[in-house]
């Protein structure tokens, strides 16, 4: 038989079927790889840098980790600089403040 195409008016009132996608083996071992990267963060930072990932409100953050937005703004930002630069196998200090380690990655 051929297809049978629903339209608009025949899909109303139909409950919606979930959607479920299976990822590849090679996929879940770039997501394993992801988990290790705020490893070498310090606490404050990697909590930020993961809630952001999962889309977590700056308003959010700000409380819970008990700094003001500009504040929690750059520690997030150097997190993912001091990320860019381990994965980019490039040295840097540990003694540079956040704003030159930021310039470094061109984060700025």
């Amino acid at each position: 038989w051929p297809e049978i195409i629903h339209s608009f008016g025949d899909k109303v009132g139909q409950k919606p079927r979930p959607m479920r996608v299976l990822p590849s083996p090679q996929a879940i071992s770039r997501m394993e790889e992801t988990l290790t990267w705020t490893a070498c963060l310090d606490p404050v930072d990697g909590k930020i840098v993961w809630m952001r990932a999962h889309g977590e409100r700056w308003k959010t953050i700000c409380w819970t980790v008990g700094l003001q937005r500009s504040a929690a703004h750059q520690h997030w930002l150097y997190g993912l600089c001091v990320i860019s630069l381990k994965l980019n196998r490039r040295r840097f200090n540990r003694n540079l403040s956040k704003r030159r380690v930021i310039e470094l990655a061109g984060g700025a």
